[in-house]
């Protein structure tokens, strides 16, 4: 484990190098080259992405490019440079922007009813970080509501390098994009 540098926003993940994964959901693709949101507390995460991190691109139901039940992983970027005050607002409000590399695409997006197969183990480790890191918030993309494995709906989510693992394990076309980008 390398740390990382110490800093105002602490979070569960701080420190530990191998926790470097993210999703963020989009619902257009206005931004492509950069995380952006307000800065406040809502999207503290924000401040727990580090230069190198990787973002996999949820494209919800609504983005033009996947459609009704075609949400999923579509695309995966690396972080390439520090959070910064953007000089656009989003409702007025004062935005950070994180600088991001182009999106690589993945050969086949892995879509929610693909992911869904693994909620079990998305569950189990959730429980297990739950125990671990309480009582600090886990900012996790999944939901498990009646009905099934759903993803959380706020902009930016930590993805936990075990969930990492257990989806290239059953999805080898991430392995390619997450070594291209």
């Amino acid at each position: 484990m390398t740390p990382r540098p110490a800093r105002q926003h602490e979070f569960w993940w701080s420190g530990d190098r191998s926790e470097r994964f993210w999703i963020e959901q989009l619902k257009t693709d206005s931004y492509g080259d950069k995380l952006i949101a307000p800065d406040n507390s809502t999207y503290a995460t924000m401040h727990g992405v580090e230069v190198g991190d990787v973002v996999f691109r949820w494209y919800s139901e609504r983005h033009p490019e996947a459609g009704p039940k075609r949400g999923g992983i579509y695309a995966v970027s690396r972080v390439i440079g520090g959070a910064r005050r953007s000089d656009q607002l989003w409702d007025g409000k004062l935005c950070v922007e994180i600088p991001v590399t182009p999106r690589n695409f993945l050969r086949r997006p892995i879509l929610l009813r693909d992911l869904k197969e693994l909620e079990g183990e998305f569950r189990t480790h959730q429980q297990e970080l739950e125990t671990d890191v309480l009582p600090s918030p886990l900012y996790s993309p999944w939901q498990f509501p009646k009905t099934g494995l759903k993803p959380m709906t706020r902009y930016l989510t930590k993805l936990t390098v075990r969930d990492v693992e257990l989806i290239g394990q059953h999805h080898p076309q991430l392995a390619p994009a997450l070594a291209a980008s």
